[in-house]
């Protein structure tokens, strides 16, 4: 396994964390901001496969610093793309580092 260092995080990154309310019998979800640095990392052959699979070509993999209250509710937007978050590995020892495996949102996103 790689050791990541501070300096792979060098993308300005927001994860946004869904907060529902219901108004009557309509659900509003709002999304509250949380500033992060994050690096891309590649996607193996295995994982563009299993994109495939899915009909899911923009899959890109983030390395933030970890966290405990991220999941896969959660999204991520970098330079004008939002991105659904589909799995959350911790790595490291410690927990020093986390990946977000994450899906391009195309039409109603955020």
């Amino acid at each position: 396994m790689r050791a990541y260092k501070a300096g792979d995080l060098r993308h300005p990154a927001t994860l946004l964390e869904p907060n529902a309310t219901m108004n009557g019998n309509r659900r509003t979800v709002t999304w509250t901001e949380h500033e992060v640095m994050a690096g891309k990392t590649d996607v193996s052959s295995r994982e563009f496969a299993q994109a495939l699979a899915y009909h899911a070509e923009d899959i890109v993999t983030w390395l933030v610093r970890y966290r405990t209250d991220v999941t896969s509710s959660w999204r991520l937007r970098h330079g004008g793309q939002t991105y659904e978050i589909v799995e959350v590995n911790h790595l490291g020892y410690m927990g020093d580092y986390m990946t977000l495996k994450c899906r391009r949102v195309t039409g109603g996103g955020v």
